[in-house]
């Protein structure tokens, strides 16, 4: 609940996998109660700064206690699970592209599924500071369709649209 009374939905997070997603997602939360200040350790109220941990804890999941239980400041929380979590060394570069070259449409359950896949793994890759093009996202989506697609790639090609 925010402090208006409507209701968030805000997944826990449960590691590297939702990192980037529950943070943006969270810091938005705190931001719209007017407690993002705390998580930024500019904050002087100590109301606001137990509200703010609290959240913070309740928006965890349980199995990643052991990063925060001995935290006693919000700041510390985040950046606790910054580091534990805000992975961009180059092993989760090498899985992320891994896994943005190896999606194809044969593996996904829909075009939109299949199309998603990529988005994701590319906005994960960006995140990290690793620059992905539209151009070359277009090259691997078309790169990961089936023969039966190969008329309308072709179409593409010979186009001459990037």
């Amino acid at each position: 609940m925010s402090s208006n009374g409507s209701l968030i939905q805000i997944e826990k997070l449960t590691g590297r996998d939702n990192w980037t997603s529950w943070s943006f997602a969270v810091q938005a939360y705190l931001e719209l109660d007017d407690l993002w200040e705390c998580v930024q350790g500019t904050n002087t109220d100590p109301k606001k700064e137990k509200k703010a941990k609290s959240k913070l804890i309740l928006l965890v999941d349980p199995i990643n206690f052991i990063h925060i239980q001995d935290a006693t400041t919000s700041k510390q929380i985040w950046e606790n699970l910054s580091k534990a979590f805000q992975d961009s060394g180059l092993l989760r570069k090498v899985g992320l592209l891994r896994d943005l070259i190896n999606t194809n449409l044969e593996t996904s359950t829909s075009v939109e599924d299949y199309v998603n896949k990529i988005m994701s793994s590319a906005h994960k890759l960006r995140n990290i500071g690793f620059s992905v093009d539209d151009e070359w996202l277009g090259t691997l989506m078309l790169a990961g369709l089936p023969d039966e697609y190969k008329p309308m790639i072709m179409g593409i090609e010979s186009s001459g649209v990037k």
